[in-house]
């Protein structure tokens, strides 16, 4: 494993603590449980992009909790749950193209949307009422 280190000025191995953290999401601080890399030459703290990627999840992860956004991991079940591209799922919904795609990756959904999809989620019925109502915008597409 290995970064940049900008103090050393040079690639240098790293290593990984557990450490607590902040963020700020729309002007409110949350806390959670982070990782942050270190040089293992001078003890620095060194950027790993794909620590920062995680960090961000997790503090996404705390912000749904505390906000009861739906969950990423039940946003990547629908599609499996209801055999749904996730192009299609969004037509369907009257979002945009990349709107379901981008809260499958990770982007956190707007309290309406997350509404929206945790019912999807919980009641195949009303996902079937969905699809029954709106099915004219996939096959417009």
């Amino acid at each position: 494993m290995k970064t940049f280190c900008e103090e050393c000025r040079e690639d240098v191995n790293y290593i990984v603590r557990t450490v607590h953290m902040e963020g700020k999401i729309k002007d409110k601080t949350y806390s959670y449980i982070g990782k942050q890399a270190y040089c293992c030459d001078c003890g620095t703290e060194v950027y790993v992009g794909k620590i920062v990627d995680e960090n961000l999840s997790s503090l996404y992860d705390v912000f749904r909790k505390e906000n009861n956004i739906i969950s990423l991991e039940k946003i990547r079940e629908i599609p499996q749950k209801y055999n749904i591209g996730k192009r299609q799922l969004s037509l369907l919904l009257g979002w945009g193209e990349q709107t379901f795609c981008r809260y499958y990756n990770g982007d956190v959904p707007s309290r309406q949307n997350s509404e929206i999809l945790s019912r999807i989620y919980d009641d195949p019925e009303y996902f079937s009422n969905v699809v029954e109502n709106n099915k004219y915008f996939i096959d417009q597409n």
